[in-house]
This record gives C-alpha cells, structure tokens and sequence, in this order.
C-alpha cells in the first residue's frame, strides 16, 4: 500500500511539473526543446508508473486473498475479545486492554505448531490462542467467576459456529419470567414453583421438549425418582429423553434440580470445547515472570489469608534478583514519595520494585500512573514492577488495563489443590529422592496437604 501511494505521488507531481512547464512557455511550444525533452521523460515516467500501479494492484489482491485464508484465526481472537470484554461489571478489577489481549494473539502466533498444510496450521493457532487466553483471564480471575468465564467463553465460541440454539440460551439466562400465575397448576408437592413455570416455557421453546409437561404429569413417579438422585445429571432421564444435546441437557436440569446445574454447566463446557477449560491453571510464578515486562507490571489481587510477597522473594532469589536488586515497601501515609524514588531508581537501573497493599494509599495510585506514563518510555529491559491490592473501585484504570494480573487465592475442590500442591514438587526435587519408593509417600503427603487445603 505504501508503494501504491508514494508511485501516485510521484505521477502527481510529473503533472504538476508538466503543467508548470506549459505554463512558463513562451514563443512556439515546438521550437521549445527542454519543453519537449520535459514531455519525453514525463511520458516515459508515467508508462513506469502506470506498470507499477498496475503490478501494486496485482499484489494487493494476491495479499487481500492470502490474509483472507487466516479469517478463521482472526474470527476466533475477535470472539476471545468480547468474551472478556464485560467481566468488568463483575469486578472492576478485571479491566483489561486490548493491547493485552494482542500481546497474548502474538504469543499464540509464536507458539503454535508450525505446519505446511495452512488448515493444520490454522487448526494449531486457534487451538493454542484459545487456551492461552483461557489460562491469562484465569490467572487475574477470583474461583466464584472462573466457571462462569468459562461458560461464557465456550457459548460465544459455539455461537460464532453456528452450534448454539439461541432460544435455549435465552431459556437458560432468563427462565419464565412471567409475573402471573401458570396456565397449567403444578402437579406435585416435590416441584419448585419457578421450576414447573420455567419446564412450560421451556415446553413451547424447544420442539424437542414439547411433551414434556404432559410426561411429568403423567409419570410422576418416574420423574421424581430422578429427582431425587444424588446427581440426576449423571443419569438416564426419564420417558426417552436420552439422547439431549449437552445444553439441552443443562436447560432440563435447571427446571428440576437448579442446585446441579454448576455440575450441568461444567460437563456442558468439558463436552463442547474440552477438560482443560475447566481445570484453571495452576499458580506459577515462573509463568508470571515470563508475562510481565518492563511495561508490564504484575498485580497481585489479594484475597483473606493469601500474601505473594514471600513467593516473589523466592523467585527473586532464583532469579538473581535478590535485595538489594529488589526494593519493596508497604504502602501507607506518608510511603507514596518513598515508592516514587524506588520506581525511578528501579526503572534506570533495571530492579525489581515491590509495592505492597496499594488499596492503603488510594489518592496515591493516580500519581502511581502518572509515574509509569512516564516511565513507558524507555525503562531498563530487567526493571519489573510488582503490586500488591485488595480489590478496589480507587485502583486506576491505566495501571489495570497494561498489567499481568494475578488472583491469590486457593484453588477451589480437592483436585484443583492437589494439583496446586503437587505442582510445587518439581522434578529435580523428585531426582534427589534417594529411594524411588518414597515418591508415592511424597503423593500422599501431597493429597494429605490437599486435603487440609479443602
């Protein structure tokens, strides 16, 4: 496009120089032979111009066809995008840029498996892009919210290829919300009422249930030996309705057992778009470090009982970063020109800088991001900026949006703290065991700390 514009440029200004030239003669234009000589060489260039613009346009449409074969990738990091987009209304500290977002869609570019076959390679890098996205939002994500991002994800993904039957969906989101009373009464004592309301409306949604009121009624016994199963979800439904669509199934449960529609949505997410987008990523400080940068501070959203500073001395230690390399204050009255010193002496001189509980010191944050605009020029390339915040509406906007944000809390379930735990025990440590007899001694200790956890 560049070459297109500056070859118009240059046959705007033969014009221009042409018309000058006819302009400023006198006497008979023949016997004008610089005149003439100017007309040879502008009518030479502009046949080379003319080829040129012809060849850019070939090219332009050779390019516009080969960025047209990687729409599926680009579709799916749009979809990615929007799905992030509103979490912010569930806490304000989940505000992310859409500069963030890009820097992980490079990294997936980076990382996917090269391949010759383009289908295969687009295959690896919507693959790869979407569980990167999905680890990065769930490190700066609180437990409640992580099955509910990855609910959201999994049904704009479904959308976007045409697999989710919108009526269902707005069942499921809304229910019967009508005010007055059902036009058929409830038929047994053991429905909840806003169960049997939400199973006629889900009656005239969805063909596939269109007898269902009429089943209820007249297997009452049936249906309430399905109901009072420990995990209905887990079993056959009643009357044939047995080979449901996996959301289908999830709209069912919800009219009768509304306190197992998490376990629905979550056999929901694992059938559609795999297990791992309900396993979230284990806390990895080494990770953390690999996404942070010297634009890119790290804040850490405290929750009750859970302090990273202690992780981050580690791994500065492992690092070699360890104090004095590394400077950290606790945040309070009085603390906020100490923080500004150590951020201008960390960024020239490529130091870790450690400012804990920020929430203390709120009218200091927006010169905090005052700071860091300044700062955005040219910081050294080892300077790294660690924060450390209860959640907060104070906590600026700028700061959250460029950072790496990381939630320290424990994981939630039996599984996802044994995976916490064993994660800890690297393989070198597992190397040094003098005995290989002892490694599932080593197991069960881990799933005995799980345990404790829970």
């Amino acid at each position: 496009m560049e070459d297109v514009s500056n070859n118009k440029a240059q046959q705007k200004q033969l014009e221009n120089t042409l018309l000058r030239e006819l302009a400023g003669a006198s006497g008979n234009i023949l016997d004008n032979t610089e005149l003439i000589a100017t007309l040879d060489s502008c009518k030479t260039a502009a046949v080379e111009i003319e080829a040129k613009l012809e060849q850019a346009k070939i090219t332009t449409e050779e390019i516009s066809m080969a960025r047209a074969k990687y729409v599926p990738a680009a579709k799916r990091g749009s979809i990615l995008f929007f799905s992030m987009t509103g979490l912010s209304s569930l806490n304000p500290m989940y505000e992310t840029s859409l500069s963030s977002f890009l820097g992980v869609f490079n990294m997936s570019l980076e990382r996917a498996k090269r391949d010759m076959d383009l289908s295969a390679r687009l295959d690896n890098i919507i693959k790869t892009l979407t569980q990167l996205f999905y680890d990065f939002m769930c490190y700066g994500l609180f437990e409640r919210h992580k099955l509910m991002f990855s609910f959201n994800m999994c049904i704009r993904i479904l959308s976007g290829e045409n697999d989710m039957n919108p009526t269902l969906l707005d069942f499921f989101l809304r229910g019967n919300t009508a005010l007055g009373d059902p036009a058929t009464a409830k038929p047994n004592p053991w429905m909840l009422e806003q169960g049997w309301k939400d199973l006629l409306h889900l009656t005239a949604a969805a063909a596939t249930f269109k007898d269902l009121s009429n089943d209820v009624i007249r297997h009452d016994s049936k249906w309430w030996d399905w109901y009072s199963l420990e995990a209905p979800e887990s079993n056959e439904f009643p009357q044939g309705y047995h080979d449901l669509d996996p959301f289908e199934c999830v709209c069912l449960v919800k009219c009768f057992r509304p306190d197992r529609v998490q376990h629905c949505v979550t056999q929901f997410v694992m059938a559609k778009i795999g297990e791992g987008y309900v396993q979230p990523p284990v806390l990895n400080f080494n990770h953390v470090l690999k996404m942070s940068g010297p634009r890119t501070p790290v804040v850490f959203i405290l929750s009750p009982g859970a302090d990273p500073a202690y992780s981050i001395f580690e791994l500065a230690e492992v690092e070699g970063m360890a104090p004095p390399k590394l400077k950290y204050v606790s945040l309070g009255q009085g603390q906020g020109p100490i923080a500004a010193s150590l951020l201008e002496t960390g960024a020239a001189r490529g130091l870790w800088v450690l400012l804990q509980n920020c929430h203390l010191l709120p009218k200091w944050l927006k010169t905090l991001e005052k700071i860091l605009e300044k700062l955005d020029e040219k910081p050294h390339k080892d300077f790294r900026l660690w924060l450390t915040t209860d959640p907060t509406d104070a906590f600026p906007l700028g700061i959250l949006q460029q950072s790496f944000k990381v939630v320290t809390e424990p994981p939630n379930g039996l599984k996802l703290n044994l995976r916490s735990t064993w994660s800890k025990i690297t393989d070198d440590a597992m190397a040094t065991c003098p005995n290989e007899a002892f490694q599932p001694v080593i197991y069960v200790l881990a799933f005995l700390h799980a345990v404790v956890q829970v």
